[in-house]
């Protein structure tokens, strides 16, 4: 309140001295008024043209923007993303509030009531609702798509207007861009820049360590700040080019510095067609570890492009049909490769249970491969969710979000042949994310042995809720195997 009084203050003291100016010099003052920039006839038709397109752009896409509210149940940390909360650490310490509200941006793409935008925006919301541009507000049903940060709202209305979605592969650094959303709750914000780059790839998040991986974002300074997620970005034929997602912020503000992120639209697309065909989304899984070649490794294969394979996962569909790292994928499905990430895509969008013909280069000789694609284990039904209603009461495994199983045959001799429960996957948004990893062997929960995954369930059931969890892990540090003590409250 203080500074509104210094503003007002300061227009009072200006206000009088350009009265004072006035009644001293006569007509100056209403003279240099009507002074205007000397344009010639040319240049002012340009600008008149100019404004005339930019105002079109946004007169019809905004109608196709909403702005989303996400209702939340307090209990445990979130991932912290552009859509920021009012108090992010009430998830800490929040205990006499029930609920917490988020906010971000969507665009329509179906007249039906379909509406994209970020999962990080309606992740875990209890209830979300929708504000159109006239005003009117709808309730909405959520389909995500967590690996791809990418999710759909359903309203009950039709007749609604649709955004036209454009070709992302074809966007390029210097071209203008436009962004719209509902930054810091402020619907119907236009603002306009260019791109600044393609192909980012960022790891982004925050809160407890846990992160998204984004292997191909478009990079823009058109002015996104918290609550533009999920809103589109637009080129100047007033398509939707891709879907802002993410900011590098001030340091003391939190707000834009000018370097904004957007998932392309073509990505957005496919993520799309699954969650309208199947109500989910799964992408294909080779098990392979990627990179693109360097200039040196380009040399020794004798290639220009094709992706690298680094590491291949045990028992994966890249094991079972004899990928070997060192390799290098140059072909697949007939379609030369550019790089890992391109590569990447076309694992991804094939999908579980398909087929992908691969043309690998290895010792100087050519091989054509087959692989038939398992499920990315991130999208897998038997990951960790959340529970229903209708669930009376959830596992302890669920409730901490990790899978387990026996050790495999080939990491035996790693652990020392120690026995124990091996962990195949932690969930990204698992409440023990920070204190177990992938590949620990859990030895000993609350001072009891556990070898086998019964053994580990009957020590977790007899662990109530909000109860301290002492549990010992067998994991490797470097070239070293090392027993370390995790604690953490039971869920």
């Amino acid at each position: 309140m203080k500074r509104w009084w210094i503003v007002l203050g300061l227009g009072l003291v200006l206000g009088s001295a350009v009265t004072l100016l006035a009644l001293q010099h006569g007509g100056s003052v209403i003279a240099q008024e009507r002074t205007t920039v000397a344009f010639t006839p040319q240049e002012r038709a340009t600008i008149v043209s100019l404004e005339s397109a930019l105002t079109r752009i946004a007169e019809s896409v905004q109608p196709t923007v909403v702005h989303i509210r996400a209702t939340r149940q307090l209990g445990r940390a979130r991932p912290q993303t552009d859509e920021d909360e009012e108090n992010p650490m009430q998830f800490f310490f929040g205990r006499g509030a029930p609920r917490v509200e988020g906010q971000g941006s969507g665009v329509i793409i179906r007249s039906d009531g379909y509406i994209v935008t970020n999962d990080h925006v309606v992740d875990d919301a209890t209830e979300v609702e929708v504000t159109f541009h006239d005003g009117s507000k709808a309730k909405g049903t959520v389909f995500r798509a967590p690996s791809a940060d990418i999710a759909l709202v359903k309203v009950d209305r039709s007749g609604l207007p649709t955004a036209s979605l454009g070709d992302s592969s074809r966007v390029k650094p210097g071209q203008i861009a436009f962004a719209i959303g509902s930054p810091f709750g402020l619907e119907n914000t236009f603002t306009m820049g260019i791109i600044s780059a393609v192909g980012r790839r960022e790891a982004i998040g925050g809160m407890m360590g846990r992160a998204r991986f984004y292997p191909d974002l478009i990079q823009t300074d058109a002015a996104i700040n918290s609550g533009n997620s999920g809103g589109p970005l637009v080129n100047s034929q007033g398509e939707v080019i891709g879907i802002n997602t993410a900011i590098v912020a001030g340091s003391l503000t939190g707000g834009n510095v000018g370097i904004g992120f957007a998932i392309p639209i073509n990505r957005v697309k496919t993520v799309v067609s699954q969650l309208l065909e199947k109500g989910s989304y799964q992408r294909g899984y080779l098990g392979v570890g990627l990179r693109d070649l360097t200039p040196e490794e380009q040399e020794t294969f004798n290639t220009k492009q094709g992706a690298l394979v680094g590491t291949i996962q045990a028992d994966t569909p890249a094991d079972k049909v004899g990928l070997q790292p060192g390799d290098v994928i140059i072909e697949a499905d007939g379609k030369p490769i550019k790089n890992e990430v391109e590569l990447r895509d076309i694992i991804a969008n094939k999908g579980p249970n398909s087929t992908l013909s691969l043309k690998v280069l290895r010792d100087g000789k050519t091989l054509n491969l087959e692989a038939t694609l398992g499920v990315h284990p991130d999208d897998a039904p038997s990951a960790p969710r959340q529970q229903s209603a209708r669930e009376p009461q959830t596992r302890p495994l669920e409730k901490l979000g990790i899978r387990v199983g026996e050790i495999p045959t080939n990491l035996r001799e790693r652990f020392g042949n120690q026995r124990g429960v091996y962990v195949e996957r932690v969930a990204p948004d698992s409440p023990v994310a920070e204190q177990i990893e992938s590949g620990d062997l859990i030895v000993r929960v609350n001072g009891t042995t556990v070898n086998t995954v019964d053994e580990l369930e009957r020590a977790l059931n007899r662990i109530s809720s909000g109860e301290m969890v002492r549990m010992v892990v067998v994991r490797r540090s470097g070239e070293d195997t090392v027993r370390e003590l995790v604690m953490f409250r039971m869920p």
